[in-house]
């Protein structure tokens, strides 16, 4: 049987305390209709970036609050959870997640449907799933000309084979998909796993490359793509103020602990 879970709140959002294995377990669980209610879940892979954006941004903050899970999907979390509360967290993300959720799909007969990234690629991603995942059955594929595309404005077979679809994969980059996967979750009665996904369907269409696995491990990912992608130097800003944050609400606790504990007991004394 599955644990509860007991997220850690990192500068106001709750960060999942499951192991990998309990959160595919989750999934699977979810997936099978074994003692899950409605209604699906929503996953949100964060990461310092988002964190740093829901400071600024109230409705993605709030969205946050209501989504179902919400992973450790970068070293900088798991930082924040060790240094803020002494526990480890396992990292979570997106791209690692999607070919064992496809592959947890296949075994059950359950539909995927990938949406966003540019029309090459997330057709290339679900080309490269269904080779590595010979059973996996992908209702279809779809990418937006805005983030912002309401379902109703989907074409006709898109909004049909969506529908369909048991698992949706959303990537359209933070905060764009958590907040169309809020306002058109409702629409898709038969979805039962809905995640923000970032840049994965670009990796696994081979059309942009992961670090090394030793650079992943060592936290260096994040340095690896700035290489790669220099224009991305203006969302690594965020990284040091997640980075200060953290420090300050550290800072912040413990000078609230030490006054409380300076604080004399006072007693009546009896004349």
């Amino acid at each position: 049987m599955l644990k509860k879970d007991h997220p850690y709140q990192v500068l106001g959002i709750d960060i999942s305390s499951y192991k990998k294995d309990e959160f595919f377990y989750l999934i699977e669980q979810k997936l099978t209709g074994d003692g899950l209610p409605e209604p699906p879940l929503f996953v949100v892979t964060v990461n310092p970036e988002i964190v740093v954006q829901s400071i600024i941004d109230n409705e993605f903050r709030k969205i946050l609050a209501r989504s179902s899970i919400n992973t450790a999907d970068g070293i900088g979390i798991r930082w924040a959870v060790k240094f803020l509360y002494g526990k480890e967290v396992e990292r979570i993300t997106g791209s690692d997640s999607m070919e064992t959720i496809c592959r947890i799909c296949a075994q059950q007969s359950q539909p995927v449907f990938l949406y966003g990234a540019m029309p090459g690629v997330v057709q290339k991603a679900a080309d490269n799933l269904k080779e590595k995942i010979p059973n996996l059955s992908v209702s279809g594929t779809y990418s937006p000309d805005r983030i912002d595309v309401p379902f109703e404005e989907l074409p006709a077979d898109t909004q049909y084979y969506m529908s369909c679809a048991s698992v949706i994969f959303v990537a359209l980059g933070a905060p764009g998909q958590e907040k169309w996967i809020h306002e058109n979750l409702k629409k898709l009665p038969n979805c039962k796993l809905i995640i923000g996904v970032g840049g994965s369907f670009d990796f696994i269409a081979g059309s942009a490359k992961r670090a090394p696995d030793w650079l992943c491990r060592s936290g260096l990912e994040w340095m690896y793509r700035l290489i790669r992608e220099p224009s991305r130097w203006r969302r690594m800003i965020k990284l040091p103020l997640f980075a200060l944050n953290v420090l300050l609400l550290k800072s912040s606790s413990k000078t609230k602990s030490d006054k409380k504990k300076s604080t004399p007991v006072q007693q009546d004394l009896a004349d």
